[in-house]
């Protein structure tokens, strides 16, 4: 049997709080449904009151009495906390102050009781006439509609109210959000309706009547209005990975990156230039499989991945050898014609890079062409707001990824591999991915053409990310090798010693 609970949340609330008991259709809820109201440290008789309603009430209610008042969205945690930790398996939000039809408690749980969806919103603007008529004032009318279009627009939603009192959620969806990170204040709403929209839950909507009477609004209105505006766009930087604001860092870890290959200019699209026809490939650390199978289909190359993870689908194709590159290094994987590093090395700690380049070094000749991609740490916007904000504000991806052990420059990476026994045969610059933050399109197409250019004529200030291409130098062992091969044709008497040391 499922279990439901009806949270009301109240502060200030004396006048209404008694009638939204009564008002609740007892007989229409499920067994075992119970009641919570958390009072906010209310000044006036709000607690003494619901006291006195909760004695008649016909299901099993507890009231609580914040000691200090947690604002709107404090005391929303509070109450999803008790719903979660009492194992509900629903819980339906309403106001105290009666302006939320506690009439319609039941079928804003029955979505979720019947499996359809993960939270249930009562929204006064399906019906967008009725709120209107219902008492809600021209303005707010207006605001509501404008904010909701504005949310929707930049969050990739189509809700018809984002600002409903009257809203139910599963326990199992408030479970798997960090809603205690989000704010205190009104536009908590918001905060915790993009949390489930990250996550994929379901959303369902049904119409509710609007009542506007003498209850006290504690909103104030343009501050809600650029508080829910604030937290869609950190939402959408921190998806873009221009900035990051750890609330909403919850999109599953398999979004964090996608393919480049669509994109003009990209580093993926210059790599596979890069590569020659028919080539043996080893990709470290490409375990998604992208460049791999483009060579493979369009280069008719053989290529064998060496990565931690790889995608389950669909299934890769190519040679696999799993390895944890944060920890262990690729040794006996024989030659190759080309060995590529994209977006891997700036993950690893300086002493492993060095490992790892040390360990390829000796098994590939000075044929093998190495091309490495890393993002640029230069990058002009990433100095200006060190310059001016005294930050490096890390995000899901991009430059600034927080899963990042290591920040590169141009010139720190030709040291890098300078100092690792590599001769630096050429360099090329990608511009930013516009068109894959900002969207495809002629516009985003000509900026990044421009800005390409910007960037092969001055890549410290202007690449976003930096590719390499270099050819191993010969180890010591090998010259002290060729060296006796050579001698030996010199001086044929010696031949034994010479091939014995070689041995050696």
């Amino acid at each position: 049997m499922k279990k439901f609970l009806i949270f009301i949340v109240a502060y200030n609330a004396e006048r209404h709080i008694a009638s939204v008991f009564s008002r609740i259709p007892y007989s229409r809820l499920a067994e075992g449904t119970e009641l919570l109201l958390i009072d906010d440290a209310s000044k006036d008789s709000t607690y003494s009151v619901a006291q006195g309603a909760a004695r008649s009430c016909p299901i099993k209610s507890t009231l609580l009495k914040n000691p200090v008042n947690l604002g709107y969205g404090g005391n929303q945690k509070l109450g999803y906390e008790f719903a979660i930790s009492q194992g509900f398996d629903a819980v339906v939000l309403i106001h105290g102050d009666g302006q939320y039809a506690p009439e319609l408690i039941p079928e804003m749980f029955q979505p979720i009781a019947a499996g359809g969806a993960d939270l249930v919103l009562g929204s006064r603007m399906m019906r967008k006439k009725d709120a209107i008529k219902g008492g809600m004032p021209l303005y707010k009318w207006i605001g509501n509609q404008v904010l909701t279009w504005l949310e929707n627009r930049i969050l990739g939603m189509n809700l018809t109210e984002f600002h409903t009192g009257l809203r139910a959620y599963a326990t199992r969806t408030l479970g798997a959000i960090p809603f205690s990170l989000n704010t205190d204040d009104f536009h908590f709403d918001t905060d915790i309706l993009i949390q489930c929209h990250r996550i994929g839950a379901k959303f369902a909507e049904i119409p509710i009547p609007t009542k506007y009477g003498d209850e006290v609004c504690h909103v104030d209105g343009w501050k809600y209005f650029f508080g829910c505006l604030r937290s869609c766009v950190r939402d959408w930087l921190t998806q873009k990975g221009v900035f990051y604001c750890r609330r909403f860092d919850i999109a599953p870890p398999e979004t964090r990156y996608e393919s480049k290959l669509g994109f003009e200019g990209s580093s993926h699209r210059q790599v596979l230039e890069m590569v020659a026809e028919g080539a043996k490939i080893l990709d470290v650390g490409g375990g998604n499989g992208w460049i791999a199978d483009e060579i493979r289909e369009k280069k008719k190359g053989e290529v064998t991945i060496v990565d931690q993870f790889f995608r389950p689908e669909p299934p890769l194709v190519h040679q696999t050898i799993s390895l944890d590159l944060s920890r262990e290094v690729p040794r006996g994987l024989g030659r190759f014609d080309s060995v590529l590093m994209l977006d891997i090395l700036e993950h690893l700690p300086r002493a492993q890079q060095t490992k790892i380049l040390d360990a390829l070094r000796q098994e590939q000749d000075e044929k093998t062409r190495f091309i490495i991609s890393v993002p640029n740490t230069a990058f002009l916007p990433l100095r200006a707001v060190f310059f001016f904000f005294g930050q490096l504000n890390y995000g899901r991806r991009g430059i600034l990824d927080d899963t990042h052990a290591f920040l590169f420059t141009k010139k720190s990476l030709r040291e890098l591999l300078s100092d690792c026994g590599f001769r630096i045969e050429g360099m090329r610059y990608t511009p930013p991915p516009y068109e894959l933050a900002l969207g495809s399109g002629n516009p985003w197409r000509l900026i990044t053409r421009i800005h390409g250019a910007a960037a092969r004529w001055l890549p410290s200030l202007f690449a976003y990310q930096i590719i390499l291409e270099a050819t191993p130098l010969p180890t010591v062992p090998r010259l002290l090798a060729k060296s006796i091969r050579h001698s030996e044709g010199l001086q044929s008497q010696h031949a034994g010693s010479f091939a014995e040391i070689e041995k050696a």
